[in-house]
């Protein structure tokens, strides 16, 4: 990990023989001139978790994505949400759970923020104040749909639900088609979905069997019929709802 202080411009990935980092909206809003100066820049590897921060502490996720986890006996880890691009990590909202942390699935770069002057500039910035406001009832929204995809969806409609999260945030339109790295591991969307790893495969076999999906490679997806993948959800227009507001 690597740590600046430095007023944030535009950089070249960070790490050699690693993808770009997903692409954020804040080096575009005006309103977050003033947190880049004063930002401390975390830079994570893939796989690297975020070390351990004050209470004060707020993270904005600039670029990459990266997860929250619980280690939760007897299991001995959850993946509990993703977090994408322009999302905000503040530990003091969060629930004492077991062992919870933040880990870049890809990387990633965040600006650390002290959350006493985050709050004076909010009150001098409506637009920045609406801004976190509304990301973090985004956010809220999307673990609330998370949590009853678990409890409520058969294992084929959460990978469907997944993939359309996917879609949303990561994809590329190609004509009628949408294509995507998934930058998650099949052991990761296992844990994430609450699946078993070979239930998975079995499922991303017969989607792909039924041509709504097709497969390059081992991380790259390309959604061929949209609508179908919709089909196989009943909440996708819940999904679609909480993972395009951007």
């Amino acid at each position: 990990m690597s740590i600046s202080n430095s007023p944030l411009t535009a950089r070249s990935p960070a790490f050699k023989n690693e993808p770009p980092a997903q692409a954020s909206t804040l080096d575009d809003l005006p309103m977050f001139a003033r947190l880049r100066a004063q930002a401390q820049v975390y830079r994570l590897r893939r796989r690297q978790p975020l070390p351990t921060a004050t209470p004060d502490s707020v993270f904005f996720v600039r670029s990459g994505l990266m997860t929250t986890q619980s280690n939760t006996p007897p299991i001995s880890r959850t993946m509990v949400e993703l977090l994408y691009p322009g999302d905000i990590i503040a530990p003091s909202l969060m629930p004492q759970m077991p062992g919870l942390t933040y880990t870049a699935i890809t990387a990633s770069e965040l600006w650390r923020v002290n959350g006493s002057a985050l709050k004076a500039e909010m009150t001098n910035d409506p637009a920045l104040s609406s801004y976190v406001f509304q990301r973090l009832n985004v956010q809220r929204a999307r673990l609330q749909l998370h949590i009853t995809m678990l409890a409520g969806l058969t294992s084929e409609q959460r990978v469907a639900a997944l993939l359309l999260q996917a879609a949303y945030h990561l994809g590329t339109p190609m004509g009628t088609t949408m294509t995507f790295d998934m930058p998650l591991s099949r052991n990761e969307v296992a844990e994430y979905l609450a699946l078993n790893a070979d239930t998975l495969s079995r499922i991303m076999s017969r989607l792909v069997r039924e041509n709504v999906l097709a497969r390059s490679s081992r991380a790259q997806i390309t959604i061929r019929d949209l609508d179908a993948l919709k089909a196989h959800c009943p909440l996708s227009a819940a999904v679609v709802a909480v993972h395009s507001k951007l």
